[in-house]
């Protein structure tokens, strides 16, 4: 992993009525292992979740010092420890016109590679347990909490400063405090520039289309590959770029569905970032009552399953092994 800075700040404010207590760092720390176990983690969450929204800085916001900020840094006019630490005292100014508890340590590092400089922000929060000491003795312990990372951002700074895109940040937030959400967002000054469902939506709808022109046994495959690829690359943290998509989809022809999504795309596009969930209920369809719960791919409709919409029923033609074996358990006894 390519870091080149990476530092922590510690903020607490326990109750509301009170000023937060900040704890700054004044070096970066070392990128040992136990540092880059951490922050991969923690890219590991940010990358998997489905709450990511996309977007730029917020054109509105005319009192954002972020933007101004960055410039400085990138220009290298601000060493990263300074910016950092402007940043923290920013979010705590904010923080103190709210009635909000917040606890935990705000995280910033940066990294580069052969595409980009990236600037990453989040808030990590730590949790009680309990651990057996080298004394066989049981004793409470405090750890960082990977599975509730509470706030993450990321900015691809090389994409903003030579404005190469409006979708140069990416933000993920937990359910939770409202007001906390709200100042999330206005600390860094986001604003959405992409809605990932209506985009997948009318992916998927292109590629109904695409698959209407193939043979019955070829459309169903090619579903398939379409979201496992999407899916995949929405694992990785990455767009789906329609040249490559359409490279993996046909190598006799690897510009036909790329041509095909342009053709029909009102506002041709280059790539696709993925709704997860949007992409699975197209292969499988799923319900559940409280007496019962269904779920199957959709490649079986038609053939394994059945539906006769004038009666609302589905009719089943190749029942499970496992429950067809408790079927017929239940009627011999």
């Amino acid at each position: 992993m390519p870091v080149s800075d990476f530092i922590a700040h510690q903020i607490d404010r326990a109750t509301p009525d009170q000023s937060a207590t900040v704890h700054y760092r004044d070096d970066s720390i070392a990128l040992d292992d136990h540092a880059s176990q951490l922050l991969n983690e923690i890219k590991q969450a940010f990358s998997t979740k489905t709450s990511k929204r996309y977007g730029q800085f917020n054109p509105d916001l005319g009192e954002n010092p972020v933007p101004a900020w960055l410039r400085d840094f990138l220009k290298q006019q601000m060493p990263f420890s300074t910016l950092s630490k402007k940043l923290t005292e920013h979010f705590v100014v904010l923080l103190e016109q709210m009635e909000a508890t917040f606890q935990g340590h705000l995280l910033f590092w940066q990294e580069n590679n052969a595409d980009a400089e990236w600037l990453y922000v989040a808030h990590l929060q730590h949790q009680t347990g309990l651990v057996i000491n080298s004394h066989l003795e049981i004793s409470e312990t405090v750890y960082a909490d990977l599975s509730h990372i509470g706030f993450c951002a990321r900015v691809n700074l090389t994409h903003w400063a030579d404005n190469l895109s409006e979708k140069f940040l990416t933000i993920s937030k937990n359910r939770g405090n409202r007001e906390l959400l709200d100042l999330f967002n206005q600390w860094i000054g986001f604003a959405d520039t992409v809605n990932v469902t209506a985009d997948t939506n009318e992916f998927l709808n292109i590629v109904e289309a695409y698959a209407e022109n193939l043979p019955q046994a070829e459309s169903k495959e090619y579903r398939e590959k379409v979201v496992d690829y999407c899916i995949e690359q929405d694992k990785q943290g990455e767009p789906v770029v329609y040249k490559e998509l359409s490279c993996y989809l046909d190598d006799a022809e690897p510009e036909r569905f790329e041509r095909f999504v342009q053709e029909q795309q009102e506002q041709p596009r280059e790539d696709l970032i993925p709704d997860k969930n949007r992409l699975r209920k197209y292969v499988r369809f799923s319900g559940r009552s409280k007496e019962m719960s269904l779920q199957f791919a959709a490649s079986l409709l038609g053939e394994e399953v059945e539906f006769d919409a004038a009666n609302e029923r589905l009719v089943i033609n190749k029942i499970p092994k496992s429950l067809l074996g408790q079927l017929k358990k239940h009627r011999q006894g």
